[in-house]
């Protein structure tokens, strides 16, 4: 038990910095490629570190464990919205525009809506997988047409940076890799405590390994949020889920073809929507003020709290 409670701390230590470091050239590309950081946000952070969720769920699936690779993939939507935003809310208030209510949002909304109607038979494979991908392509060309390439909020002219297109995609590739590698080590540890505790592999799946497997965009997002840049925190939230939802289950339904357990229709996919919603609310009511207020972040966690309780009561 030591060893994976010394893999832990070590693995969130090199996790926060990895994070600040990816965060830092990934904040210099827009200088590079003449795109806004709302873009970065979507396709660098937000497709980047969903990387773990896609490596965990195509492994799971491979090793036939279906469980861990639906459970990961939808839990870490709900644990994005719910704790990462809810954490980062806390410490940074969330600029939106009109622009992401109307189109990135709503390709989150129909992102979700497909994955749910490709699992109404109780089952996801190979052609479900090929549309899941076939989608998550057309809607990467759509979040990356020249019309996403304008910033979302006013912020000071940023001095050019010294440093060659090379050397930030060194920085950017080093901290992503570190990245990952301090997830993996994480999961690791809280994987065999969970197994220690005698935990089915579909709650592992929703809570240690979502939860873990999450920890890149958690640590994104704060340091997104610390220096005071959000619109990558929401670019990369609704990236990641967007991957999540479309690329990690259509990556697993290639490999294999795999049931969707039912407490999935009567608890996680219902709590993935409401999660999705309540975020689709906020953005709307405060569309005016262009800011969510730091006070709903609290409300998010206390609803991921809500949500880990109801499936430890469950698994009893």
């Amino acid at each position: 038990m030591l060893t994976f409670i010394i893999a832990l701390a070590v693995g969130f230590s090199l996790l926060m910095w990895s994070a600040d470091q990816f965060v830092e050239h990934a904040l210099q590309l827009d200088q590079h490629f003449h795109v806004s950081k709302y873009v970065i946000g979507i396709v660098v952070l937000g497709f980047g570190t969903s990387a773990p969720e896609l490596f965990v769920s195509a492994i799971s699936a491979w090793q036939g464990n279906p469980g861990l690779a639906i459970g990961n993939a939808l839990g870490s939507n709900t644990t994005n919205i719910l704790l990462v935003l809810g954490v980062t809310l806390c410490i940074f208030p969330l600029y939106i525009n009109a622009r992401v209510l109307r189109k990135d949002f709503l390709l989150l909304l129909g992102a979700t809506a497909l994955f749910t109607v490709l699992t109404l038979d109780h089952q996801l494979q190979l052609l479900d997988g090929v549309i899941l991908i076939i989608v998550l392509l057309a809607m990467l060309y759509v979040l990356t047409t020249p019309e996403q390439n304008t910033t979302i909020q006013t912020e000071p002219k940023q001095v050019p940076t010294q440093k060659s297109l090379a050397a930030v995609l060194t920085g950017l590739a080093l901290g992503l890799t570190i990245l990952l590698l301090s997830s993996k080590l994480v999961v690791w540890g809280a994987i065999s405590i969970a197994e220690l505790l005698n935990i089915n592999d579909l709650i592992i799946g929703l809570t240690v390994i979502a939860l873990g497997t999450s920890l890149p965009e958690l640590a994104t997002c704060i340091s997104s949020a610390m220096k005071k840049h959000s619109e990558l925190a929401v670019g990369n939230i609704i990236g990641s889920n967007i991957f999540n939802t479309l690329g990690v289950t259509g990556i697993a339904s290639l490999i294999t073809t795999y049931s969707v357990p039912h407490e999935l229709y009567e608890r996680d996919i219902p709590i993935m929507w409401i999660a999705t919603i309540m975020l689709f609310l906020l953005a709307w009511v405060f569309i005016r003020t262009k800011i969510i207020p730091r006070a709903f972040g609290i409300l998010f966690i206390i609803a991921y709290l809500s949500y880990m309780y109801l499936l430890y009561q469950q698994s009893l």
